[in-house]
């Protein structure tokens, strides 16, 4: 059963490394996304509520982090990375960790 939450400080090193796997094949990668995160997560766009990881078989299988950015006057969302372990992929994870990511958006009013 998969479980979605809220990724914690015990999750990092974790967190790191199933984004790097999850884009050492990708298509369209420059093989730096898993520094991307932590880049992100020290910055004042990052959001806790909204880095979420997803459990199964008792592991990380993916990730996926929102920040906030300002267009113009506006303060909208961006989504980066998404990351599922290339075994995981194909299977809805991607999708449910969006969904869930969009559900709590919203209980922000963004």
């Amino acid at each position: 059963m998969l479980e979605i939450r809220q990724e914690t400080k015990k999750d990092y090193e974790e967190v790191y490394n199933v984004v790097k796997t999850a884009f050492e094949t990708a298509e369209h990668s420059d093989g730096n996304e898993q520094d991307l995160v932590i880049a992100l997560r020290n910055s004042n766009n990052f959001i806790a509520q909204l880095s979420l990881v997803a459990i199964q078989d008792s592991k990380i299988v993916g990730y996926i982090l929102f920040t906030k950015i300002k267009i113009g006057e506006y303060e909208e969302l961006v989504l980066a990375p998404l990351g599922v372990l290339p075994e995981y992929q194909k299977q809805g994870i991607g999708k449910k960790l969006i969904e869930k990511g969009h559900e709590i958006a919203k209980e922000f009013g963004i």
